[in-house]
């Protein structure tokens, strides 16, 4: 994915703790996250998308953590900063819209005061700013009347768009998304789909968009970085995707969307459910599921190498 980074992932690890041990969800991982587009990570239930941002955004609580790795933000490494520090560049350089977001507004406050706290939080005045706030509902198709609303008043799709408003207040330069539109039925969902592209192609804020679902990866992604067991197994441009995906797991998740015209049983089912990384597995993560695996699968472990698009 060539481009200006403005985030780089280096050899990055974490796991959770738990009766066992320390269990590891995502493994060496490297990634670019380039400047003024949006970077979509997919992979199914499981694979440590959620964990990833977390990661990224500095809020994995325990039993979660970063055991190792760099994550470069605009030359300062994240992993290094203190507390105080993170508060500081968070909403302002790095913002984050989590699953379920319409859960994240606490329901006895009104709206407006919801963005006070924001604004607050980073040493600005709100009746100094109230154009800023008003600008970000409108960015989201919101009327301003929802800032005097508290949130059980407003549909699920509004509280979504409120969110969203909150997060990009400050002019952030990048915006964590990980299932924004988690729970939302289609109509709704594909509304806020667009606006976040518009969004994203008005403002030109980098992105990191997180999704299970492949027809949403497609439609919003510029970069696409696919997640197996913690790992990144394939990672390229949204036409590199589409046109000549190289990976089995990618190409099999890829030819198992539905289509028109294509009948349900000449669709392709990955068979199996996703694991967690396995340390005792020399070889490829994804070999127990592999249609197309050969002895060697099992004894080399394959790394991410350079591919024309065209090969």
């Amino acid at each position: 994915m060539s481009g200006n980074p403005v985030m780089k992932i280096r050899n990055l690890e974490v796991g959770y703790y738990s009766e066992n041990g320390f269990n590891i969800i995502i493994h060496d991982l490297n990634l670019d996250v380039n400047e003024g587009r949006i970077l979509g990570v997919a992979g199914e239930s499981g694979s440590g998308k959620s964990t990833l941002a977390q990661a990224i955004y500095r809020s994995l609580k325990y039993p979660g953590e970063i055991r190792s790795g760099e994550i470069i933000f605009r030359g300062k490494d994240l992993l290094k900063m203190e507390t105080q520090e993170l508060r500081k560049m968070r909403a302002i350089d790095i913002s984050f819209v989590p699953q379920a977001a319409m859960n994240a507004l606490n329901p006895v406050k009104k709206i407006l005061y919801q963005f006070y706290d924001v604004l607050m939080a980073h040493g600005k005045d709100p009746e100094e700013n109230m154009e800023r706030i008003r600008e970000s509902v409108r960015m989201v198709r919101l009327d301003e009347s929802i800032l005097y609303n508290f949130p059980h008043e407003l549909s699920g799709g509004m509280k979504q768009r409120t969110v969203i408003a909150m997060s990009l207040l400050l002019s952030p330069k990048l915006v964590i998304l990980d299932e924004p539109t988690t729970g939302l039925d289609v109509l709704v969902e594909h509304d806020i789909l667009k606006d976040i592209r518009e969004i994203q192609r008005k403002t030109n804020i980098t992105m990191i968009f997180i999704t299970h679902d492949l027809s949403i990866l497609y439609e919003m992604s510029d970069d696409i970085a696919m997640l197996y067991a913690g790992e990144i197994v394939e990672k390229g441009s949204h036409s590199q995707f589409l046109k000549n995906p190289m990976h089995p797991y990618t190409y099999l998740l890829t030819k198992s969307i539905p289509r028109i015209g294509v009948k349900r049983e000449n669709i392709v089912k990955l068979k199996g459910n996703p694991t967690n990384y396995d340390p005792s597995n020399r070889g490829c993560q994804f070999i127990t599921r592999c249609p197309y695996s050969e002895s060697f699968c099992s004894e080399s472990h394959p790394d991410l190498i350079e591919s024309d698009e065209d090969d």
